[in-house]
């Protein structure tokens, strides 16, 4: 027995309570920290192990100083707070990559002004040609005080000759002169011209004079037109901007996504990703689902179903890797809002069903957007009517959004095996939000009922529905969830968690949901060593500060990619 391995051997003999997953001298020690674990004890400890890109062992600083050798690198954390890596059940980031250079990110933004300076100097900051954009993440509703539109003007002053389209969320958007020009769109339109307006046209938001106001209204709908004409972007720019967007990510906390594919996204981007996950690496781990769109033919539901058939899920990696189908796999069947349930005719249940089919027959685990009892109970309906032929347990299908989910159909999810991936939307005040209160009065600050989903003991995880949806920092998504309130201060959400609760959901919740639990999500022996060293304590520092708090140092891998130690 070497001498190192004998040395262990007795640490493990004579210390007990040291964690230790391998007899080998560690790379990297962290001591003198508060090291949150997120394990089944929730448990607190004072020092962790890291050998090549796994956790060796956890305990005291004692413990954890004698296993150093002569090439260990000891780091004293002066105090501070370690948590594992954080990980986001549902961010679209893989499209969101194609324009990342070019964006000026607005999450968690509280002041107007604040908002037009980031917009400022980020147009500042880009090279001549280069258009200036903002593609959603954030809202007018959740500044405090003043939250009136961006005016032609104001875009026109902060980004002179270049285009900008600051778009908000999913509802609207803000352009520029410059924009209006590069779409041949006249900012002052004559009565003849607004007449006969058609396409992407038709949404700008003009006076009475005929004078553009720079916004555009429309929805997806606009939105979708203006992509059509957004610059090219080519595979070189792609990768740069890859780069760019995952240290973005690293930056407020991020080690770990679950993409759901979405509308817009390119097939190039998920070979592109997994191309520089083979060369260079990634520093935050991409597991996705197949594909993207909204289906919503029978022509397409055939489609998705010979792509189920011509793929097989899980031969990735922890790095990177295909887990599921969804989130959207056919649109008429399951794509609902807050507000209307989907009611599919008898051949969009068919082609629902022939989708499911071929997912459990294949070994797919299942994503599906739906967020009214009634379109959950339909799906559920015919996952039942699967599951007696194909038994789902092991494949972990979910729902995803669910917001307005309901007891019954929990305890159905439950026999089924399946999970719920919960957003933390309406932390940016969306207009949608207040029609919903609106709608159903107190009720609406019970969605989503996160209380009642913790306490069911279903498998359930945190994430955002980023990157256009709505915001994607993690520690706004685990303020929103401790305090229910939305950025602009008002009261959203009735049924929150504790600190402890929110963070289980951020870390091991969304491993388990990712096939990932005997990876990440804790801080233990055998995992990756995914964690971040934080600027403040999460589990004392005021409550209104949690969504402030920031990593000083992100460690992937047993690798710091962002910031120091």
């Amino acid at each position: 027995m070497a001498t190192n391995t004998r040395i262990l051997f007795f640490l493990m003999v004579l210390t007990g309570p040291v964690s230790l997953i391998a007899q080998q001298v560690p790379d990297t020690i962290l001591l003198n920290g508060k090291i949150v674990t997120v394990d089944d004890l929730f448990s607190i400890q004072e020092a962790v192990a890291i050998g090549g890109e796994r956790i060796v062992a956890v305990g005291t600083d004692a413990e954890i100083r004698a296993l150093a050798g002569s090439g260990t690198t000891v780091v004293d954390l002066d105090g501070r707070t370690v948590i594992p890596g954080l990980i986001d059940n549902h961010n679209h980031i893989i499209r969101a990559t194609e324009y990342w250079p070019n964006e000026a990110r607005l999450d968690g933004v509280t002041n107007r002004l604040e908002a037009l300076a980031r917009l400022e100097a980020k147009a500042d900051s880009l090279p001549a040609g280069e258009w200036l954009m903002s593609l959603g993440g954030w809202t007018e509703a959740q500044f405090i005080g003043n939250r009136a539109d961006f005016t032609l003007e104001e875009l026109d002053e902060i980004s002179p000759g270049r285009p900008a389209f600051i778009q908000s969320t999913y509802d609207h958007a803000f352009a520029n002169t410059p924009w209006f020009d590069a779409m041949d769109i006249p900012v002052v339109a004559t009565r003849a011209q607004r007449d006969a307006v058609t396409g992407l046209a038709a949404h700008v938001v003009r006076d009475e004079a005929g004078r553009a106001t720079g916004r555009l209204d429309g929805g997806m709908a606009m939105i979708r037109l203006a992509i059509d004409g957004f610059p090219e972007v080519t595979a070189d720019k792609q990768a740069e901007a890859i780069r760019e967007a995952l240290t973005y990510l690293n930056g407020i906390g991020l080690t770990s996504i679950y993409d759901p594919g979405g509308v817009g996204i390119q097939g190039e981007s998920y070979a592109r990703l997994r191309g520089m996950a083979d060369t260079e690496g990634l520093t935050v781990r991409m597991f996705h689902t197949l594909a993207g769109g909204a289906p919503n033919t029978q022509e397409a539901a055939a489609q998705v179903v010979a792509e189920i058939e011509a793929s097989r899920p899980f031969q990735g990696d922890h790095v990177m890797d295909l887990l599921a189908v969804g989130e959207i796999y056919y649109a008429p069947f399951h794509w609902d809002s807050l507000f209307e349930p989907r009611r599919p005719v008898a051949q969009d249940l068919d082609a629902g069903k022939r989708i499911l089919t071929a997912a459990a027959e294949g070994g797919w685990s299942v994503q599906t957007h739906a967020s009214q009892p009634e379109t959950i109970d339909l799906l559920l309906d015919v996952m039942e009517e699967i599951n007696a032929e194909y038994p789902l347990r092991q494949l972990r299908w979910s729902i995803t959004h669910a917001d307005l989910v309901g007891r019954e159909q929990i305890e159905r999810m439950r026999h089924l095996g399946m999970n719920l991936q919960m957003r933390s939307i309406s932390v940016t005040a969306q207009p949608r939000r207040y029609r919903l209160l609106e709608e159903m009065g107190d009720a609406g600050l019970d969605v989503p009922p996160l209380r009642m989903i913790e306490a069911s003991g279903i498998p359930w995880g945190l994430g955002t529905d980023g990157t256009k949806a709505a915001q994607i920092n993690p520690f706004i998504t685990l303020w929103w969830a401790v305090t229910g309130r939305a950025l602009n201060g008002d009261q959203v959400l009735r049924q929150t968690l504790t600190r402890e609760e929110a963070l289980i959901a951020h870390t091991r919740s969304n491993a388990y949901l990712m096939f990932q639990e005997s990876n990440l999500g804790a801080i233990e022996p055998g995992l990756l060593a995914d964690m971040l060293v934080l600027d403040g304590d999460y589990l004392t520092v005021p409550v209104e500060e949690i969504k402030d708090i920031l990593p000083v140092a992100t460690i992937v891998g047993g690798r710091v990619v962002s910031g120091s130690l």
